[in-house]
Protein backbone atom coordinates (compact mmCIF):
# COMPACT_ATOMS: atom_id res chain seq x y z
CA UNK A 1 0.00 0.00 0.00
CA UNK A 2 0.76 3.35 -0.78
CA UNK A 3 1.27 4.19 2.97
CA UNK A 4 3.67 1.51 3.91
CA UNK A 5 6.79 2.90 3.86
CA UNK A 6 9.62 -0.07 3.67
CA UNK A 7 13.08 0.16 5.92
CA UNK A 8 16.00 2.34 4.65
CA UNK A 9 18.51 -0.01 3.04
CA UNK A 10 21.17 -1.50 5.14
CA UNK A 11 24.95 -1.81 3.73
CA UNK A 12 24.02 -5.92 3.39
CA UNK A 13 22.11 -4.74 -0.11
CA UNK A 14 24.29 -1.33 -1.22
CA UNK A 15 26.56 -3.60 -2.82
CA UNK A 16 26.92 -3.11 -6.44
CA UNK A 17 30.12 -4.12 -8.57
CA UNK A 18 29.06 -1.79 -11.65
CA UNK A 19 28.91 1.38 -9.21
CA UNK A 20 31.93 2.72 -9.59
CA UNK A 21 32.54 1.71 -13.22
CA UNK A 22 29.59 3.48 -14.45
CA UNK A 23 30.49 6.63 -12.25
CA UNK A 24 33.50 6.77 -14.00
CA UNK A 25 32.24 6.33 -17.60
CA UNK A 26 30.11 8.86 -16.91
CA UNK A 27 32.48 11.66 -15.70
CA UNK A 28 34.50 10.96 -17.94
CA UNK A 29 32.21 11.44 -21.09
CA UNK A 30 32.67 14.85 -22.87
CA UNK A 31 28.55 15.70 -22.46
CA UNK A 32 29.37 15.22 -18.45
CA UNK A 33 32.48 16.86 -18.51
CA UNK A 34 31.23 20.12 -20.56
CA UNK A 35 28.31 20.45 -18.31
CA UNK A 36 29.97 20.66 -14.86
CA UNK A 37 33.09 22.66 -16.57
CA UNK A 38 30.45 25.29 -17.87
CA UNK A 39 26.96 25.39 -15.69
CA UNK A 40 28.81 24.32 -12.13
CA UNK A 41 31.58 26.70 -12.35
CA UNK A 42 34.51 24.43 -13.17
CA UNK A 43 35.73 24.18 -9.54
CA UNK A 44 33.10 22.66 -6.61
CA UNK A 45 31.07 20.22 -7.95
CA UNK A 46 28.45 19.59 -5.30
CA UNK A 47 25.49 20.81 -3.53
CA UNK A 48 25.71 24.54 -2.52
CA UNK A 49 24.39 26.43 0.68
CA UNK A 50 22.16 29.41 -0.85
CA UNK A 51 21.48 32.43 0.89
CA UNK A 52 19.25 33.16 -2.62
CA UNK A 53 17.19 31.65 -5.14
CA UNK A 54 19.46 33.80 -7.83
CA UNK A 55 22.97 33.02 -6.00
CA UNK A 56 25.80 31.92 -8.50
CA UNK A 57 25.92 28.40 -8.47
CA UNK A 58 30.11 28.74 -7.65
CA UNK A 59 29.53 31.07 -5.08
CA UNK A 60 26.90 28.77 -3.27
CA UNK A 61 29.13 25.87 -3.45
CA UNK A 62 32.18 27.49 -2.35
CA UNK A 63 30.68 28.27 0.80
CA UNK A 64 29.59 24.35 1.17
CA UNK A 65 33.82 24.15 1.46
CA UNK A 66 33.97 27.20 4.02
CA UNK A 67 31.16 25.69 6.00
CA UNK A 68 32.97 22.51 6.41
CA UNK A 69 36.25 23.63 6.90
CA UNK A 70 35.19 26.30 9.71
CA UNK A 71 33.75 22.86 11.25
CA UNK A 72 37.09 21.00 11.55
CA UNK A 73 40.25 21.75 12.52
CA UNK A 74 42.05 23.85 13.19
CA UNK A 75 43.60 23.03 9.78
CA UNK A 76 47.14 24.52 9.94
CA UNK A 77 50.14 24.11 6.96
CA UNK A 78 51.17 20.95 8.56
CA UNK A 79 47.57 19.29 8.06
CA UNK A 80 47.58 16.31 5.67
CA UNK A 81 44.22 16.03 4.32
CA UNK A 82 42.77 13.62 2.13
CA UNK A 83 39.95 14.40 -0.33
CA UNK A 84 37.92 11.88 -1.64
CA UNK A 85 36.00 12.20 -4.80
CA UNK A 86 37.69 15.45 -5.32
CA UNK A 87 36.25 15.91 -8.49
CA UNK A 88 37.99 19.53 -10.18
CA UNK A 89 39.49 19.80 -6.73
CA UNK A 90 38.08 23.29 -5.71
CA UNK A 91 37.89 22.14 -2.23
CA UNK A 92 41.58 20.74 -2.16
CA UNK A 93 42.33 24.27 -3.66
CA UNK A 94 40.89 26.49 -1.29
CA UNK A 95 41.95 24.49 1.61
CA UNK A 96 45.73 24.59 -0.04
CA UNK A 97 45.86 28.44 -0.64
CA UNK A 98 43.89 29.42 2.67
CA UNK A 99 45.44 27.43 5.43
CA UNK A 100 48.94 26.27 3.60
CA UNK A 101 47.99 22.31 4.16
CA UNK A 102 48.87 19.44 2.02
CA UNK A 103 45.78 18.14 0.24
CA UNK A 104 45.77 14.85 -1.75
CA UNK A 105 43.18 14.24 -4.00
CA UNK A 106 41.44 10.93 -5.29
CA UNK A 107 39.16 10.61 -8.22
CA UNK A 108 38.62 7.98 -10.01
CA UNK A 109 37.77 9.79 -13.48
CA UNK A 110 40.52 11.15 -15.61
CA UNK A 111 38.85 13.78 -17.26
CA UNK A 112 38.43 15.02 -13.98
CA UNK A 113 41.87 14.69 -12.91
CA UNK A 114 43.41 16.15 -15.65
CA UNK A 115 41.30 19.22 -15.55
CA UNK A 116 42.41 19.63 -11.59
CA UNK A 117 46.29 19.01 -12.49
CA UNK A 118 45.95 21.60 -14.96
CA UNK A 119 43.69 24.08 -12.62
CA UNK A 120 46.20 23.38 -10.31
CA UNK A 121 49.50 24.01 -11.86
CA UNK A 122 47.83 27.17 -13.09
CA UNK A 123 46.86 28.46 -9.44
CA UNK A 124 51.02 27.58 -8.30
CA UNK A 125 49.47 25.13 -6.26
CA UNK A 126 51.57 22.19 -7.53
CA UNK A 127 53.14 21.63 -3.98
CA UNK A 128 50.66 21.41 -1.82
CA UNK A 129 47.63 19.69 -4.02
CA UNK A 130 48.36 16.20 -5.45
CA UNK A 131 46.08 13.78 -7.77
CA UNK A 132 45.65 10.49 -8.07
CA UNK A 133 43.63 8.53 -9.99
CA UNK A 134 41.80 5.81 -8.04
CA UNK A 135 38.83 4.34 -6.14
CA UNK A 136 37.79 5.27 -2.75
CA UNK A 137 36.36 1.56 -1.62
CA UNK A 138 40.79 0.44 -2.87
CA UNK A 139 42.59 3.68 -1.99
CA UNK A 140 46.19 3.56 -3.55
CA UNK A 141 47.91 4.98 -0.44
CA UNK A 142 49.47 4.33 3.13
CA UNK A 143 47.97 3.41 6.23
CA UNK A 144 47.77 6.46 8.84
CA UNK A 145 48.96 8.90 6.67
CA UNK A 146 46.00 11.87 6.98
CA UNK A 147 45.15 13.85 9.98
CA UNK A 148 41.61 14.89 7.79
CA UNK A 149 39.49 12.77 5.21
CA UNK A 150 36.91 15.20 3.23
CA UNK A 151 34.38 13.66 0.95
CA UNK A 152 31.21 16.23 -0.98
CA UNK A 153 28.05 14.35 -2.61
CA UNK A 154 30.83 11.59 -3.51
CA UNK A 155 30.11 8.48 -1.53
CA UNK A 156 26.72 7.76 -3.07
CA UNK A 157 28.31 6.57 -6.08
CA UNK A 158 29.97 3.51 -4.10
CA UNK A 159 28.35 0.70 -4.15
CA UNK A 160 30.05 -0.62 -0.72
CA UNK A 161 30.16 2.08 1.40
CA UNK A 162 31.01 -0.76 4.24
CA UNK A 163 34.31 -0.50 2.44
CA UNK A 164 34.67 3.51 1.89
CA UNK A 165 34.50 3.74 5.83
CA UNK A 166 37.06 0.99 6.40
CA UNK A 167 39.42 2.20 3.79
CA UNK A 168 39.15 5.66 5.80
CA UNK A 169 39.72 4.14 8.96
CA UNK A 170 42.85 3.10 7.50
CA UNK A 171 44.27 5.86 6.20
CA UNK A 172 43.52 8.45 9.00
CA UNK A 173 45.99 8.29 12.04
CA UNK A 174 45.06 6.69 14.59
CA UNK A 175 45.23 9.56 17.19
CA UNK A 176 42.87 12.68 16.59
CA UNK A 177 41.72 11.99 13.07
CA UNK A 178 38.64 13.25 11.71
CA UNK A 179 36.33 12.54 8.69
CA UNK A 180 33.93 15.51 7.22
CA UNK A 181 31.21 14.48 4.47
CA UNK A 182 28.25 15.39 2.94
CA UNK A 183 26.30 13.30 0.97
CA UNK A 184 22.76 13.07 -0.77
CA UNK A 185 21.25 10.34 1.10
CA UNK A 186 17.87 8.40 2.11
CA UNK A 187 15.68 9.93 4.70
CA UNK A 188 14.42 7.70 7.63
CA UNK A 189 11.40 7.16 6.72
CA UNK A 190 11.27 7.59 2.92
CA UNK A 191 8.75 5.88 0.32
CA UNK A 192 12.23 3.35 -1.43
CA UNK A 193 9.38 3.44 -4.27
CA UNK A 194 9.60 6.85 -5.17
CA UNK A 195 13.58 6.81 -4.86
CA UNK A 196 13.79 3.91 -8.11
CA UNK A 197 14.04 7.40 -10.56
CA UNK A 198 17.24 8.57 -8.74
CA UNK A 199 18.63 5.35 -8.17
CA UNK A 200 18.18 3.74 -11.29
CA UNK A 201 20.24 6.81 -12.92
CA UNK A 202 23.03 6.72 -10.46
CA UNK A 203 22.77 2.41 -11.03
CA UNK A 204 22.87 2.01 -7.38
CA UNK A 205 20.85 -0.19 -5.28
CA UNK A 206 20.54 2.05 -2.39
CA UNK A 207 21.54 5.51 -0.97
CA UNK A 208 23.16 5.86 2.64
CA UNK A 209 21.36 7.10 5.07
CA UNK A 210 22.01 8.80 8.10
CA UNK A 211 21.73 6.11 10.55
CA UNK A 212 23.72 3.63 8.33
CA UNK A 213 26.76 5.93 8.01
CA UNK A 214 26.60 6.01 11.72
CA UNK A 215 26.81 2.64 12.64
CA UNK A 216 29.70 2.23 10.02
CA UNK A 217 32.01 5.04 12.07
CA UNK A 218 30.56 3.96 15.17
CA UNK A 219 31.58 0.44 14.59
CA UNK A 220 35.31 1.49 13.62
CA UNK A 221 35.05 3.38 17.05
CA UNK A 222 34.95 7.06 15.34
CA UNK A 223 33.25 9.53 17.97
CA UNK A 224 30.10 11.13 16.49
CA UNK A 225 30.49 15.20 16.26
CA UNK A 226 27.13 15.86 15.25
CA UNK A 227 25.05 16.40 11.41
CA UNK A 228 24.38 19.59 10.58
CA UNK A 229 21.08 19.26 8.33
CA UNK A 230 20.27 20.83 5.57
CA UNK A 231 18.16 19.01 3.33
CA UNK A 232 16.56 22.33 2.24
CA UNK A 233 20.00 23.08 0.60
CA UNK A 234 19.86 20.43 -2.14
CA UNK A 235 16.17 21.20 -3.20
CA UNK A 236 17.61 24.71 -3.42
CA UNK A 237 21.43 23.77 -5.14
CA UNK A 238 19.60 21.31 -8.01
CA UNK A 239 16.20 23.64 -8.47
CA UNK A 240 19.41 26.74 -9.14
CA UNK A 241 21.11 24.04 -11.75
CA UNK A 242 18.37 23.40 -13.43
CA UNK A 243 17.29 26.61 -13.95
CA UNK A 244 20.55 27.46 -14.96
CA UNK A 245 20.11 24.66 -17.18
CA UNK A 246 17.30 25.86 -18.76
CA UNK A 247 18.59 29.10 -19.13
CA UNK A 248 21.56 28.46 -21.44
CA UNK A 249 20.02 25.70 -23.23
CA UNK A 250 20.61 27.43 -26.08
CA UNK A 251 23.92 28.15 -26.03
CA UNK A 252 24.98 24.61 -24.85
CA UNK A 253 23.48 23.75 -28.39
CA UNK A 254 26.24 21.65 -29.91
CA UNK A 255 28.38 21.23 -26.59
CA UNK A 256 26.28 19.40 -25.01
CA UNK A 257 24.01 16.54 -26.64
CA UNK A 258 20.21 17.01 -26.71
CA UNK A 259 20.02 13.62 -24.95
CA UNK A 260 22.40 14.18 -22.65
CA UNK A 261 20.41 17.97 -21.55
CA UNK A 262 17.14 15.82 -21.71
CA UNK A 263 18.17 13.31 -19.67
CA UNK A 264 20.15 15.68 -16.98
CA UNK A 265 16.71 18.34 -17.11
CA UNK A 266 14.59 14.33 -15.61
CA UNK A 267 17.31 13.87 -13.25
CA UNK A 268 17.49 17.02 -11.38
CA UNK A 269 13.80 17.37 -10.89
CA UNK A 270 14.06 13.82 -9.27
CA UNK A 271 16.32 14.92 -7.25
CA UNK A 272 14.24 18.14 -6.46
CA UNK A 273 11.04 15.85 -6.19
CA UNK A 274 12.97 13.76 -4.55
CA UNK A 275 14.42 16.44 -1.04
CA UNK A 276 10.59 18.18 -1.02
CA UNK A 277 8.60 15.12 -0.66
CA UNK A 278 10.91 13.74 2.14
CA UNK A 279 12.66 11.00 0.66
CA UNK A 280 15.84 12.66 0.72
CA UNK A 281 17.83 13.80 3.57
CA UNK A 282 21.44 16.31 2.88
CA UNK A 283 24.04 17.49 5.29
CA UNK A 284 27.22 18.10 6.95
CA UNK A 285 28.49 14.77 8.96
CA UNK A 286 31.65 14.71 11.39
CA UNK A 287 33.40 11.88 13.45
CA UNK A 288 36.67 12.03 14.71
CA UNK A 289 38.64 9.37 16.27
Amino acid sequence: MANQRPAPPSSKNESSPDAASAARTYYNSTDADTFYHTLWGGEDLHIGIYRSPSDAIATASRRTVERMAAIVGPITSSTKVLDMGAGYGGAARYLAKTYGCHVTCLNLSEVENERNRSKTMEQGLGHLVDVVEGSFEQVPLPDYTFDLVWSQDAFLHSGNRAAVVAEIDRVLIKEGGEVIFTDPMVAEDADLEGLKPILARLQLGSLGSLASYRRKFERREFRDMGFEEMTEQLVKSYSRVLKELEDREQELKGRISDEYVRNMKIGLGHWVDGGENGQLCWGIMHFRR
